[in-house]
């Protein structure tokens, strides 16, 4: 009897250690940024991006252009202004490059919000992919691998990367490596 409790013990253990191996989950992880450069979506979204960025660079150039003009102007006549009037141009001045400043941050702003606004279907598209490429792959977790400084996985296995399956799940046949 003494030496059936023994080993009743270490088969408990062992059957313990079984179920544990087996209860762990699943965890994969994909790389979005390479995910979204294989959409046709993502190049039409980056192309009406660099139209708006075009846009505005425009813009800014001519506002840029309006204002070195008008401080050259007050540059060659300044010396020769009455004082009222000095501090009148003076005062332009300053409001011009504040209208400047305004309009740059106002673009970069409006800038980002299209991008975003653009980008929100594009992951909506990839996360319904990513959740039928884990149900159908027994995955627990599906993790980000891909955004510099964001990363949320430090290491991973390439055997666990699943952007290629997302990738067919989305219909794009990914690149042979």
């Amino acid at each position: 009897m003494k030496k059936i409790v023994p080993v009743m013990f270490v088969i408990a253990i062992m059957i313990t250690c079984i179920n544990v191996a087996k209860a762990q989950q699943k965890i994969g992880h994909v790389d979005l940024q390479y995910i979204l450069s294989y959409l046709p979506e993502y190049k039409a979204m980056e192309s009406q991006l660099k139209t708006l960025e075009s846009q505005l660079t425009k813009q800014m150039q001519a506002k840029n252009q309006e204002m070195q003009e008008k401080y050259q102007q007050y540059l060659q006549t300044s010396e020769n202004m009455v004082e009222v009037v000095r501090q009148d141009k003076e005062k332009e001045l300053t409001q011009l490059q504040e209208r400047f400043q305004e309009f740059q941050q106002n673009a970069q702003t409006s800038l980002q919000q299209k991008s975003n606004e653009l980008l929100k279907p594009l992951y909506k598209k990839i996360g319904d992919a990513i959740e039928q490429v884990a149900l159908e792959n027994g995955y627990a977790h599906i993790l980000n691998a891909g955004v510099s400084q964001l990363d949320i996985v430090i290491y991973g296995d390439e055997k666990f990367d699943v952007s290629d399956l997302v990738l067919k799940k989305l219909g794009i046949e990914p690149p042979a490596n």
